[in-house]
């Protein structure tokens, strides 16, 4: 009998444990927040962005976006507008800060794959994170450092989108993804900072690894500003291992810049970023 009046007495108590949790769950606080984390004894900061319509019940994607040279994850959280597409589209973005503004690209003992690392176990613990579908994009400096989690990190990012960025020599001789992993790759053939001459030997590298197609379906994009200086020519190698793709939006005349915030508007680059990436994750082309 006593056993009976004890459980009764608990189970008030169990069941406003219970509602709590389902509360605090279900009360997440959404838009844009500015976190820290420390890793290897040094502070880290990121802007992140959930959108309305997070449901703590439901997995969402990820997708993060890494600053230029100099810049800053503010800057890169204005321009790209990412915060605009994920209430539409119903994810989670996060623009991760780089010490002394910049992202460090060696594939050995690199600090910021570090950081990624342990944010990514942050953001999961966090949030109902959809783990097989981790994007990474970046502009300039960070488009390079998307390519280097491409490489270092392939294991825990789907795919990727760089704008301006490039995969150099270097690089290419030090990557050694686990998988396939499909790529995107917007840049300008004028881009004095990130010289064009230098994009198809990182295009080349991830044709030959994901076994695409050779031989790119080309096609171009509607020239809607006409006043912008700028075109864009499509090149899509298909039929990649496991279906992924690269995807070359060749900007002719354009220079080292954001399609859609500067420069190019016949494109808006977060757009045919996250239209790009969405469509795949850890196993390939999502069916």
């Amino acid at each position: 009998m006593r056993k009976v009046i004890v459980f009764y007495m608990l189970l008030p108590m169990l069941l406003l444990t219970a509602c709590s949790k389902s509360e605090d769950e279900q009360n997440v606080q959404t838009g844009k927040m500015t976190k820290n984390l420390i890793v290897n004894g040094t502070a880290r900061e990121y802007i992140i962005y959930v959108p309305e319509s997070y449901n703590a019940t439901t997995e969402v994607p990820l997708l993060l976006s890494f600053h230029g040279l100099t810049s800053n994850m503010d800057f890169n959280y204005n321009y790209t507008n990412f915060d605009e597409i994920a209430e539409r589209e119903n994810f989670i973005v996060v623009h991760p800060n780089g010490i002394d503004n910049r992202w460090t690209l060696s594939a050995n003992n690199n600090p910021d794959i570090d950081f990624i690392k342990a944010l990514l176990e942050q953001l999961e613990n966090d949030y109902n994170i959809e783990s097989n579908r981790i994007y990474s994009t970046g502009m300039s400096n960070g488009g390079n450092f998307s390519f280097t989690l491409a490489c270092g990190l392939s294991n825990r990012i789907a795919a990727i989108g760089s704008v301006t960025g490039l995969m150099l020599q270097v690089a290419i001789g030090d990557c050694i993804p686990t998988r396939p992993l499909a790529i995107l790759h917007i840049h300008g053939t004028e881009d004095s900072i990130a010289n064009y001459a230098f994009v198809q030997g990182g295009l080349d590298f991830w044709i030959e690894h994901n076994s695409t197609n050779m031989n790119p379906v080309v096609s171009n994009i509607p020239n809607i500003d006409t006043q912008d200086g700028s075109t864009v020519e499509k090149y899509e190698y298909l039929n990649g291992e496991n279906g992924v793709e690269v995807l070359h939006l060749k900007v002719i005349g354009g220079g080292h810049q954001w399609p859609g915030f500067q420069g190019n508007m016949d494109i808006n680059a977060s757009e045919e970023v996250w239209n790009f990436v969405k469509a795949f994750d850890l196993n390939g082309k999502i069916e």
